[in-house]
């Protein structure tokens, strides 16, 4: 009886570990999908991405977040996927059958098909799924040789970006998209700046109107230092003429009394 049970647990070990290995096996980070693609055994790597048509939507696109999908690979059950979901899958040679289903209606569901080479030597395969929220657009796409010789080529020239750069390149077809920059105001160097040249403008303004005063005041002041100067200066000359012509008409005077004393005496 011992013998019995040891023999059921060693052919059910067996048997779970041919269906995990089989099974689909999920890859969460870029370091994962560039070892899946740098291996040559025919394997597949199946990319569940939104279609351009939930993109484009911002509420199909809120949708496709919630919309988890019950997927079967020939027949075989991989379990509950979501979207923006990228696994790892066996397939057989010929044309292999995906089956998506909605999980929570059963009734929503449909399947493509899309063609590998199983048998070593053979490298891995791309499978883009276009998901969505209607069912009949949902797509498999098999990208080519070369497109995925550049999502590996780019995975090996920066390992930054997450699934999300993953996704990305798989979405491009390997084509690295390089975020424009935009001359925006610098805030902190930039505005500043702007401002300072203005608030420069201003305050110069303001210090050349502050100044100005100043210069003004000085140049009033030494206007007037100059102007009373010159007053000063002709002032004096007609006093000086004044004195003396007092003088002189003094000197007649005492002369012409001079004169008269002179006389009466």
């Amino acid at each position: 009886m011992l013998k019995v049970k040891v023999g059921l647990a060693i052919v059910s070990m067996v048997l779970s570990a041919g269906l995990n290995a089989d099974s689909a096996q999920r890859l969460g980070s870029q370091a994962s999908v560039l070892d899946a693609l740098s291996q040559s055994r025919g394997g597949a790597v199946l990319a569940f991405i939104d279609s351009s048509a939930d993109q484009s939507s911002a509420v199909r696109n809120l949708q496709g977040l919630l919309s988890t999908y019950l997927v079967e690979l020939n027949g075989a059950d991989l379990g509950p996927i979501r979207r923006n979901t990228v696994i790892q899958v066996k397939p057989r040679l010929g044309l292999n059958r995906l089956k998506l289903t909605n999980a929570f209606d059963k009734s929503q569901s449909t399947e493509v098909t899309f063609p590998a080479m199983r048998s070593a030597g053979v490298s891995t395969s791309v499978i883009e799924i276009q998901t969505s929220r209607q069912f009949n657009w949902i797509q498999a796409l098999r990208l080519s040789s070369a497109e995925v010789q550049l999502i590996e080529d780019a995975l090996k020239r920066s390992h930054h970006g997450g699934m999300r750069r993953v996704l990305a390149l798989i979405r491009a077809r390997g084509k690295e998209i390089v975020p424009q920059k935009i001359d925006s105001v610098n805030w902190r160097s930039g505005g500043p700046a702007i401002d300072s040249s203005d608030t420069g403008s201003a305050s110069g303004s303001l210090s050349s109107g502050e100044r100005f005063p100043e210069a003004a005041s000085s140049d009033s002041t030494t206007m007037s230092i100059s102007g009373s100067v010159s007053v000063d200066t002709s002032e004096p000359s007609a006093e000086s003429g004044e004195e003396a012509v007092s003088e002189a008409a003094e000197s007649e005077s005492s002369s012409s009394v001079s004169a008269d004393r002179r006389s009466y005496y």
